[in-house]
């Protein structure tokens, strides 16, 4: 990916964390949360980078609720990849859902988070169409700077 498509995916930065749309999976406002510097375990982080993680994870979820129209934002954390300390979050639409019981034929069961986005993270990806119609990630990445700045 070229530098100037990941600043069009870059939605956020301080001098503590950066947050941009994931490169792998074509969910619009699907965010990952990197902590600046080192940090490898929640556990060993200090109060207050605790605090600011804390607030910056509020503030990222209300963003992507409002700029997707989620009905849940998941938040996880692996570091099995990439071992610093980072937190995917996760707009689960209507429309992911739908999509999901359609692939899966699962409608009406209860929803299993974690398989319904590994399902998206492989099958909703940049150059398959999209269950999204008109919201797209380059509209939503805009949405969520915008609410990000002004918070």
């Amino acid at each position: 990916m070229s530098a100037g498509a990941r600043d069009v995916l870059r939605v956020f930065e301080d001098e503590h964390f950066t947050a941009g749309q994931c490169e792998t999976c074509a969910v619009p406002g699907y965010l990952i949360v990197r902590l600046k510097g080192p940090a490898t375990s929640l556990a060993l982080l200090d109060p207050a980078a605790a605090g600011r993680l804390g607030a910056m994870l509020a503030r990222a979820a209300r963003a992507i609720e409002e700029a997707t129209s989620a009905e849940r934002v998941y938040c996880l954390a692996f570091a099995e990849i990439d071992p610093r300390l980072h937190f995917h979050l996760f707009p689960r639409t209507r429309a992911v859902l739908e999509a999901y019981w359609r692939a899966t034929g699962s409608e009406g069961e209860p929803v299993n988070g974690p398989k319904l986005f590994e399902w998206a993270r492989t099958a909703i990806v940049p150059g398959r169409p999209s269950p999204y119609g008109p919201l797209d990630v380059e509209t939503v990445c805009a949405r969520l700077r915008n609410a990000l700045r002004t918070r």
